[in-house]
């Protein structure tokens, strides 16, 4: 392991230098707060054994300081005065362990050894981190479009900041959720659960218990405690799509534990605190929800500290042909049907449609041209038979239009559920077309 001893006693500090470097650790000594800082941030220790009393500057002051210039470090607090006051104090500040003066080697090794099974396990969590990311990359690509770069870049930049909320905004389909997903991995949250919660698939009266959660006895069917979706996060990511879906009413509640980082379960009277960051995702044009009353301005700026807004698949001409040649080679993977790599001329053809689906739309199409090929390459003259009569115009983010919703209706038969999944939309908010459009 890589240590760093910082102390002023240079005959102390030089001799327990030697000595770990003789047990196969790489040590260095420091004699004063300000150079161990420095040292620390260069080295980036794995350990920092750290004297409390030093000339310049006491231990305990230069903890916080030295925590943050080497993030990870397990720092053991070394004093010649049994003090149990500054042990206490020293771990609340974030040490790992107390040693006093004088010490045996055999305690520090023992110290040591327990550090590093839990380096281990660190880089253990790390690989495990990096392969997840590798799946995750395999699973959706990771894009080249300049557009999506920044956004995967600004994901990782945010995801660092565990209290930060993030809005993602983004046309139906565009993939909100893979970007809430990346977030979370990319965070020190990752070991922690990923909770979801599509705001528009319950009914007002269950959001607050699912949410929330309640006490036995709340209400009628209240037969024990049942802890809401807040408490499952715990340590974690709750994602809350589409946002701009939740009634008023819910839309305070949400607010208040938002800013107390506690709540209450539903018939409770206990205080829950809550350590769990806040991803949320509309297609709404939430500046218009707010204007027409239905959004909480407040709440739209709790949720909106961080932002990120996704580009519609038409905007985005290099990720369409990557993207249909991933779902094209996945689909005939799980179909079990071996057909030849899509070609350049079906690749071209997949461009005279809008895609306001957009990737959800586009994987969806490629499925089912995967299922419809009957053994033989599939070329542009099968894309161009399996694309909509018409070109769907992309609408704006918070509706689809009519012709769009005729034709899915028409194209699935009258299928709602094959519907919703042609234009890349939920059930409840086609049946809010249907119910618009009176169709």
């Amino acid at each position: 392991m890589n240590i760093l001893v910082i102390d002023d006693e240079s005959d102390f500090s030089q001799g327990l230098s030697r000595s770990l470097t003789a047990l196969g650790h790489s040590a260095s000594a420091a004699a004063t707060g300000a150079e161990g800082l420095l040292r620390a941030a260069a080295l980036k220790p794995d350990v920092v054994l750290l004297d409390i009393n030093m000339p310049d500057i006491s231990g305990l002051q230069l903890l916080p300081d030295l925590l943050k210039a080497a993030p990870g470090a397990a720092v053991v607090m070394i004093t010649g005065q049994a003090s149990h006051k500054s042990a206490v104090s020293a771990m609340r500040l974030g040490a790992e362990d107390y040693l006093e003066k004088p010490f045996h080697m055999e305690e520090l090794e023992l110290v040591l050894a327990r550090f590093e099974e839990k380096l281990a396990l660190r880089h253990e969590v790390a690989a495990l981190k990096r392969q997840r990311i590798d799946e995750l990359s395999k699973a959706y690509l990771f894009l080249d479009d300049p557009a999506m770069v920044k956004i995967y870049r600004d994901l990782e930049e945010v995801a660092a900041k565990t209290q930060v909320t993030v809005l993602i905004e983004g046309e139906t389909g565009t993939g909100k959720e893979h970007a809430a997903r990346l977030l979370h991995l990319f965070s020190p949250r990752a070991g922690g659960p990923f909770v979801e919660l599509h705001c528009a698939a319950l009914p007002e009266s269950l959001l607050e218990s699912e949410l929330f959660g309640y006490e036995a006895g709340a209400f009628t069917d209240a037969k024990s405690r049942k802890l809401g979706l807040f408490e499952t996060a715990q340590g974690g990511t709750l994602f809350l799509d589409e946002v701009g879906e939740l009634p008023l009413s819910t839309q305070t509640k949400l607010l208040k534990v938002l800013e107390d980082k506690t709540m209450r379960r539903l018939g409770g009277t206990e205080t829950v605190h809550l350590d769990v960051r806040v991803v949320s995702a509309t297609n709404r044009r939430l500046s218009e929800e707010i204007a027409a009353g239905r959004f909480r301005p407040d709440l739209y700026y709790r949720l909106n500290v961080f932002s990120v807004k996704l580009p519609p698949l038409r905007d985005r001409p290099s990720d369409l042909e990557v993207l249909a040649r991933h779902f094209f080679k996945q689909a005939c993977a799980d179909f079990e049907n071996h057909l030849p790599p899509l070609p350049d001329d079906a690749v071209a053809a997949l461009r005279l449609h809008r895609w306001p689906g957009n990737v959800r739309e586009l994987k969806n199409f490629m499925e089912r041209l995967v299922l419809s090929a009957s053994g033989g390459a599939v070329d542009a003259e099968a894309v161009r038979r399996a694309l909509p009569a018409k070109a769907l115009e992309t609408a704006p983010p918070a509706r689809v239009d009519k012709e769009a919703v005729e034709g899915a209706m028409r194209e699935s038969g009258g299928d709602k559920s094959r519907a919703a999944q042609l234009l890349g939309i939920s059930r409840p908010t086609l049946y809010r077309h249907l119910k618009a459009y009176k169709l």
